[in-house]
């Protein structure tokens, strides 16, 4: 053990480049994890479920509640629409101006993506998210100064350069805290708060219009009321969101190494802050990396449509626009449900792929209704278009797939950063589908919106067949030549990846 250790602290003072108070944490980090390997801590199953409930009653609820604020930012576009920016700001409205405004959003978003995943991997991830919900809720609340197109447009794009850390973030955070098969379920918590948000905001927004000759417009008090939120927000998680195990407060030392053993069977460490550029090379390497991509790109360009167009698509069924406000409230509660159900089925039957191509089939259903439907029934187009809401799910558990199948600190990140660029790109394109002279049924759009949530479902076919191969493959290997295929003992440690652990076995 002894020796193990010694090997550990060495490699820790080659690799890290930086001062001796994080090279320090970082040993120290390592070390815990070391402790917990090696040395096999006893503790009760019921110590364990006492610490993993502590966890999820301190852990979650931030983690909640900022991806719900967040999403309720980012959706702000959509409901300011029927508010009067588009009239207020002097829009173009038989132009593409408004689409432009809501794309705009995800150039943003794609150029934090690389410098992102670096300093996540350099910084304590707790008060790097904290810095950038701070730095967003002051732009959000700049929105309210708006007068013109580019004023719109460079809100819009600092807002989603500052947003894009949350998701990849939260992936990451949920894998240093969890088992395998608790992620699926805990990130169905915060990605439920999407819906949430919506239930939340639609009333909200639909009573600020209906305020009468205010002194403020109301999409500007929408702004200036989620902007002052964030802000505080962000200042409490500062001092409150945990970066690891070893720095929070409310975990004994016992029960921080408790913490730590809980998770060693995912054969990854908890916060390896070294940057190990073989492990990027892996994941360009890897198939799984391209399916991840590729299905990003298939969910969310329709995605980027209805987020920014969702508003107006309900108003074109026939109702007036404060209804239509409250309407997104359906689509709301199913993304929610939809969530929590599936995605907590996805756990307990330890399936990611399989219950993500049946959330995937409710919004390519949706998008049939939508298109198919007669423009005059009101009922059943609103009901095409809430099924929508199930199509987060699918997007909730390939990231959950990422998470579990893809080991080693830094090709994690780097394949979640791929497939975040791809929700980029496809969220950039979505309202590009939704044009001005196609308004006000945008039937080309739910053309697009149907296709690729097809698309969806064969991607996720198919990464479920890559997995099966893999675990086969392996299988045979370990009857073939057992000695191959021996597991690393100081696998977690060492930060080795999914390639190099030959006992690692890819979650369908």
């Amino acid at each position: 053990m002894a020796e193990d250790k010694i090997h550990i602290d060495n490699a820790v003072e080659q690799e890290v480049p930086y001062g001796d108070e994080d090279n320090n944490k970082h040993r120290n980090i390592l070390d815990l994890a070391a402790r917990a390997h090696y040395e096999h801590i006893d503790y009760t199953e019921e110590e364990s479920k006492a610490v993993l409930r502590k966890i999820d009653w301190r852990l979650m609820p931030m983690l909640i509640w900022i991806y719900g604020l967040q999403y309720a930012d980012k959706q702000s576009l959509t409901f300011a629409s029927l508010m009067g920016i588009r009239e207020d700001i002097h829009l173009n409205l038989q132009s593409q101006e408004y689409s432009w405004a809501g794309s705009i959003f995800y150039a943003g978003y794609l150029g934090a993506q690389i410098p992102a995943t670096y300093l996540m991997k350099r910084l304590p991830i707790g008060k790097f998210i904290s810095v950038n919900i701070i730095c967003w809720s002051i732009i959000l609340a700049c929105h309210a100064l708006v007068h013109n197109y580019t004023g719109i447009l460079i809100c819009r794009f600092l807002l989603g350069f500052f947003e894009a850390t949350i998701t990849p973030a939260f992936v990451l955070i949920i894998s240093m805290w969890y088992r395998r098969t608790e992620q699926a379920g805990r990130m169905a918590l915060f990605l439920a708060a999407n819906g949430l948000a919506t239930i939340i905001v639609s009333p909200v927004a639909y009573g600020l219009s209906g305020l009468v000759s205010p002194a403020i417009a109301s999409w500007k008090v929408l702004y200036i009321l989620f902007g002052l939120l964030t802000f505080f927000t962000g200042a409490f998680y500062f001092y409150a969101l945990p970066d690891s195990q070893i720095s929070v407060g409310w975990l004994s030392e016992r029960e921080k190494a408790i913490a730590v053993d809980r998770i060693k069977e995912n054969a990854q460490g908890i916060g390896n802050y070294v940057w190990q550029w073989y492990q990027v090379r892996e994941a360009f390497q890897d198939p799984r990396t391209y399916l991840y991509f590729s299905f990003s790109m298939f969910m969310n360009i329709p995605n980027g449509g209805i987020g920014t167009f969702g508003s107006l698509i309900i108003n074109s069924f026939g109702y007036s626009k404060r209804i239509s406000l409250l309407f997104n409230l359906p689509l709301g509660a199913i993304d929610m449900f939809c969530k929590l159900i599936i995605m907590n089925l996805s756990d307990r039957f330890r399936d990611r792929t399989g219950f993500g191509m049946l959330a995937m089939c409710l919004p390519f259903v949706g998008g049939l209704i939508m298109l198919l439907a007669p423009q005059t029934n009101k009922g059943v187009l609103l009901f095409g278009y809430s099924l929508i809401g199930a199509a987060g799910t699918g997007w909730g558990l390939l990231m959950t797939s990422l998470s579990v199948n893809t080991v080693g600190y830094t090709k994690k990140a780097t394949a979640g950063a791929v497939q975040i660029i791809a929700y980029g790109i496809g969220n950039w394109i979505g309202p590009q589908t939704f044009q001005a002279k196609t308004a006000p049924h945008y039937r080309t759009g739910k053309m697009i919106l149907a296709i690729f949530y097809g698309l969806a479902i064969v991607n996720l076919f198919a990464l479920r067949i890559v997995n099966m191969i893999a675990n086969k493959r392996r299988d045979k290997k370990a009857r073939e030549d057992p000695a191959s295929m021996v597991q690393p003992e100081d696998a977690a440690a060492r930060d080795l990846t999914d390639k190099e652990q030959p006992a690692f076995r890819y979650m369908l």
